[in-house]
């Protein structure tokens, strides 16, 4: 192997989405109940492998859903060690859903209430923030990770694997300010002025992955997600990272070559479209030209995947954004323009 083929691997492998071997163990278990017949529990055993393993290990749950995907209970009892968690399980068919991020975001996860169905009970909503410029819709954490393992069989003295990866369930939406000119020049006391913001964000997941309370309507915040455009000396702005809850269809991931994978064309995909506005200092007021009411972004944002935006904006007379998507992935090139608008 050369050496430009090691580093192309290698960069592959730590910076693929979080592989997950679910390694579950169906062996009886030692403990009688309480008439001395054997428990109708399995131990069942999770094994991370992949970058930030063990960080994304310490933050992880693990909600059952019966079989006809209807909440049973969040497993309290999990023991960690090292990249492996493991808990027990009762025997009979799951839908068993994981759910991780790089930080502790038990706090912000809405727990279904018994019974209810995967489709009908939100998991996730992205709160607002107030600031000293006004109030804001929240980022959602980038490393918001989700799996579900479906109709998973638990029997006794039954060793299967199940492999799977746990990928993000957030998209995320990049602000490019290529070129601009006409407007009063940035400094400390108008830089506020300058700034982009998606409007119209949707703020909640269900727990089957999906927006909530579908991705035709989803619930959205009337509130912006707003990011501050900040210069370097040569003037050129920084690209702006929104990170945004992406509707994870049932076709989203399909198994290809004995992997689950991002399905290329998928079909099952949120009709709910963010909308853009950008501002500069212009007179000393902030000036949106033609994204006042917010621009249409014609992608959806799609889980593990980037939607850039290139914007040109010279004062009165242009705004221009140019839309292109590529996965969430850095080894992989993607410069197709797909969307134009003009003013």
């Amino acid at each position: 192997m050369n050496t430009n083929t090691f580093k192309t691997n290698m960069r592959y492998f730590y910076a693929i989405v979080l592989l997950l071997f679910a390694i579950v163990s169906y062996s009886c278990n030692d403990n009688n109940g309480p008439e001395g017949e054997e428990s109708d529990e399995s131990s069942m055993t999770f094994q991370m492998r992949g970058a930030n393993a063990e960080t994304l290990i310490d933050n992880t749950s693990i909600y059952m859903f019966d079989g006809d995907s209807r909440f049973m209970e969040k497993k309290l009892n999990i023991r960690r060690e090292g990249n492996i968690l493991s808990t027990n399980v009762a025997v009979g068919t799951w839908n068993i859903v994981l759910l991780t991020c790089d930080k502790d975001i038990s706090q912000n996860i809405i727990m279904p209430a018994y019974g209810s169905l995967m489709a009908n009970s939100p998991m996730w909503k992205t709160k607002t923030e107030v600031t000293t410029e006004g109030e804001f819709l929240s980022q959602t954490p980038d490393e918001l990770r989700y799996v579900m393992l479906p109709d998973v069989e638990i029997e006794k003295d039954v060793t299967k694997r199940v492999s799977t990866l746990l990928y993000r369930n957030v998209a995320k939406v990049q602000v490019i300010l290529k070129e601009y000119g006409n407007f009063d020049d940035v400094t400390e006391s108008n830089r506020s002025m300058a700034y982009a913001e998606l409007l119209e964000v949707p703020t909640t997941l269900a727990w089957n992955g999906k927006l909530y309370p579908d991705g035709i309507a989803p619930d959205y915040s009337q509130k912006p997600l707003r990011e501050n455009f900040i210069f370097d000396a040569t003037g050129k702005a920084d690209t702006l990272n929104f990170i945004v809850p992406a509707h994870r269809g049932s076709d989203a991931f399909t198994m290809q070559d004995g992997e689950l994978k991002p399905n290329p064309s998928p079909t099952d995909l949120s009709t709910h479209k963010l909308k853009l506005r950008v501002s500069m200092p212009l007179g000393n007021e902030e000036y949106h030209g033609r994204s006042g009411e917010g621009i249409e972004i014609e992608h959806v944002p799609q889980p593990n995947k980037i939607i850039r935006v290139f914007v040109t904006f010279y004062g009165r007379t242009t705004l221009d954004i140019k839309i292109d998507v590529k996965p969430w992935e850095d080894w992989i090139i993607q410069d197709e323009t797909v969307g134009t608008v003009e003013s």
